[in-house]
């Protein structure tokens, strides 16, 4: 059987949001600061790129576009603040509930593409089982309970793990590939930078000494670097996939690698070993029926 280009490109993007979550768990910087560099690094690598690739013409990728800047612009805040308080694994695991519900969304987007799963009601229904239970695992990989505080702390990242996918898909209907996967990175970063800079000048969420400091920028533009390895691969999937949940999915397989991360560097975790392989197991069922849907 053929890996599908999506799962191949899902499954990369993972790894490089594992490393950007372990880097901001070691650097521990703050969670606004660190969100600004992060797209920094974004948009100075891809700048290149879009200079010679060109811009796509048609408005609606625009459109979309700035919608997800806003949606992350808030999302990548409340994300890169809850890890330093939490852990990158405890974070990673809350994200893929979110991708049930994106698959359940895109149908009333795409109305076309449920009359297709429809054809299939078996296999269409053990892919849905199985998204589910990757929520189940990926809930499941700390023994420990989530608490509501938890639940409080991170549930607009939830919100955007959600909604995002939709709106990113919906930019790839706009767009030739080509073009659309660095003017995307680089437009993104480039709005958020924006409204994170206007907001730290008039509201100051940060003291401006540390925000602008060595020993801020330059981590930051390290996380940075994995997060756009991560943006660009995960961009590009969006464009060989069908209903966009699949890839949040796949990019659940961040929690396993943190964990395996954990184990080889022997730091005391309550990871669930048989939910992380569990989450393994439904990520190659989920490659499997697609490849027959």
């Amino acid at each position: 059987m053929t890996v599908p280009l999506w799962a191949l490109f899902g499954i990369g993007a993972a790894g490089f949001s594992a490393a950007m979550m372990l880097l901001q768990e070691r650097f521990r910087l703050n969670g606004y600061a660190l969100a600004f560099w992060n797209k920094a690094a974004c948009l100075l690598i891809t700048l290149p790129f879009v200079i010679s690739h060109g811009l796509p013409p048609e408005p609606l990728f625009y459109v979309f576009l700035a919608l997800t800047a806003v949606l992350y612009a808030i999302s990548d805040v409340v994300f890169f603040s809850a890890i330093p308080k939490s852990s990158a694994g405890a974070v990673a695991r809350l994200v893929p509930s979110a991708a049930v519900l994106s698959f359940l969304l895109w149908f009333v987007i795409d109305p076309s593409l449920l009359q297709k799963y429809l054809t299939t009601p078996l296999l269409s229904a053990l892919i849905f089982t199985t998204l589910c239970l990757f929520a189940f695992f990926a809930f499941r990989l700390k023994k420990c309970t989530v608490t509501m505080a938890t639940l409080r702390s991170v549930w607009f990242v939830v919100f955007a793990a959600t909604v995002g996918p939709l709106l990113t898909k919906l930019v790839t209907q706009h767009a030739d590939m080509g073009q659309a996967i660095y003017a995307y990175v680089f437009f993104q970063a480039a709005m958020m930078m924006t409204l994170w800079l206007a907001y730290l000048f008039i509201r100051q969420p940060v003291a401006l000494d540390t925000f602008f400091a060595r020993s801020t920028w330059k981590p930051g533009l390290i996380v940075g670097t994995a997060s756009a390895g991560a943006v660009l691969l995960k961009f590009t999937s969006f464009y060989y996939v069908d209903n966009p949940a699949y890839i949040p999915a796949i990019i659940a397989l961040d929690s396993v690698f943190i964990l395996f991360v954990y184990k080889i560097r022997g730091k005391k975790s309550e990871g669930d070993i048989l939910s992380g392989l569990g989450l393994v197991a439904c990520a190659a069922a989920l490659i499997v029926l697609k490849a027959q849907n």
